[in-house]
């Protein structure tokens, strides 16, 4: 008996300026589901999900929900029309309650139009309730709540409009393990009632554990439709990219020789957020730190780099390429002439300018570099930044393109490559490929790995565990602010790490 089909989208084309970007595409969605959506950035996902939302209109094609052709113009369309998006950002209003994100535009009211607000409360509750979320108060300022109680209140404020269609789009990029966990049995409950997930990811691990089935999607058409159970990895990757999937770089690691530390840092610590940490990174080296969102990661990576707070004490032993580094006096601005570049896990706020072009981002580490007598050569500029775009492979190679306009893992590709061009000694990278999809992140590993070619040291902090042994020489685990575990990448087994990683006592909850 064959099942129900909820959506149907056929034929679908769509152009801007002329230049395709989706060319008959056809996409087909049972009911009670979970279906991947995978693609490189730039294969044409997320458009063909706007187009469904209705932010888009397509110029050709039709699609069909619950059997009727409709055509929303819309997102407030698609949602009375139960279709409803989770946007990788939630879209919720931080200083808001919880009941009034839920709501939000749809509070029940009373005689005289004031809100219902006993009403309102057991309405979001209902809502919340339904994914068993049961820890969330209805009356919390969402700002106060956790990432994953955030992605929750967006679930249940999507599931209000009582979709029979739900589009989550990069729903883990800032989730820990357990907490992606978390979200992945709230997925199976509202699967398991009969609602159609489609589930946009690059995290292929997270596609072959959650999905039932998974389409590829590359350079705007539609390479396949299959079962999960009916393809592996390397298949899957091959069809996303186009290319056969490169194999790890242990082997290439292995033949690498790092020499002399390039930094060390004893009983360093910071009151609140990480404790008696020693650390070495020698040149030459990819040092992996894993462990879950708020180990205390970034925080270790930002003292080192001075970017902390200065009300915020840090203590200890810091020596950087042999000379010993006046904790109080670090800065960015001393750490980066010391030699360090620092790539920040959130590249939209804190690591480009997105208004501004990719030869004004590439260059602003680099100002001395390409000035002479405080004043900026246009040629200099333009030939570091062709460099760097030919080091990092960025597309498209336009100068002159505005940062925002560039997909995900080429603005990442960018952060990085502006580092590059300072040529550090040691260069520090907090969750390098978050958001990016799978070519774009071993392109990334491979400048990563052509850096150490070139001397320099690295410390790689990354809460994808997948990554950190794919990448990394030597792995430390931190927990809890303190580092619980350290190895060489070829004595430590996944197991093992995700154990460290969690603590046996979780993990073995989490088995039971």
């Amino acid at each position: 008996m064959g099942r129900e089909i909820i959506l149907n989208m056929e034929n679908i084309n769509k152009s801007f300026g002329g230049v395709p970007v989706l060319k008959d595409v056809s996409f087909e969605l049972f009911a009670g589901e979970i279906h991947a959506l995978v693609g490189e950035n730039g294969a044409g996902k997320s458009t063909l999900m706007k187009i469904l939302m209705g932010v888009y209109q397509y110029d050709s094609g039709k699609y069909i929900v619950g059997g009727e052709e409709m055509r929303f113009s819309s997102p407030a369309e698609a949602q009375k029309k139960r279709v409803s998006m989770i946007y990788q950002e939630f879209g919720l209003v931080p200083y808001l309650s919880v009941v009034k994100n839920v709501l939000l535009g749809r509070m029940p009211l009373r005689g005289g139009g004031l809100i219902n607000w006993t009403e309102a409360h057991r309405q979001a509750r209902w809502y919340l309730d339904m994914v068993e979320s049961h820890q969330i108060p209805t009356e919390e300022i969402v700002y106060n709540l956790s990432m994953s109680d955030q992605q929750e209140v967006a679930i249940a404020r999507a599931l209000s409009y009582d979709p029979v269609v739900l589009i989550m789009d990069e729903p883990t990029s800032a989730l820990s393990l357990g907490e992606m966990e978390r979200l992945h049995e709230r997925m199976r409950i509202l699967r398991d009632r009969g609602v159609a997930i489609i589930y946009i990811s690059h995290k292929l691990d997270e596609v072959f554990r959650i999905a039932d089935r998974v389409t590829i999607i590359r350079d705007g058409t539609i390479v396949s439709t299959d079962n999960i159970s009916d393809i592996d990895a390397p298949a899957l990757i091959e069809k996303i990219t186009g290319r056969k999937a490169k194999k790890a770089l242990e082997s290439e690691a292995a033949q690498i020789q790092p020499s002399q530390n390039i930094l060390k840092v004893s009983n360093f610590s910071a009151e609140g957020l990480f404790s008696d940490i020693n650390l070495t990174v020698r040149k030459q080296e990819i040092v992996g730190v894993a462990g879950l969102i708020g180990a205390g990661k970034t925080e270790l990576a930002k003292a080192i780099c001075g970017v902390l707070p200065k009300a915020q004490r840090v203590t200890g032993e810091y020596i950087f390429d042999g000379k010993e580094v006046e904790i109080e006096s670090l800065n960015p601005s001393s750490a980066k002439k010391m030699g360090i570049g620092f790539v920040t896990e959130n590249r939209l706020e804190e690591g480009m300018m997105p208004a501004q072009s990719l030869l004004f981002n590439l260059t602003l580490p680099s100002l001395g570099k390409v000035s002479r007598r405080f004043v900026i050569s246009p040629q200099l500029a333009m030939a570091m930044t062709t460099d760097v775009i030919d080091r990092v492979v960025i597309q498209p190679p336009e100068a002159r393109k505005t940062m925002r306009l560039f997909s995900g893992g080429n603005q990442q590709k960018a952060v990085i490559g502006k580092w590059l061009a300072t040529e550090p000694k040691l260069l520090i990278l907090d969750e390098p490929t978050r958001g990016v999809d799978v070519g774009a992140r071993q392109e990334i590993y491979e400048v990563i790995r052509e850096q150490v070619r070139h001397g320099a040291g690295v410390l790689l902090l990354s809460s994808d565990l997948r990554e950190i042994m794919e990448v990394s020489d030597r792995i430390l685990v931190m927990r809890h602010g303190r580092i619980v575990g350290e190895a060489m990448r070829q004595q430590m087994s996944q197991e093992n790490l995700v154990e460290l990683v969690f603590g046996r006592e979780d993990v073995n909850n989490n088995r039971k």
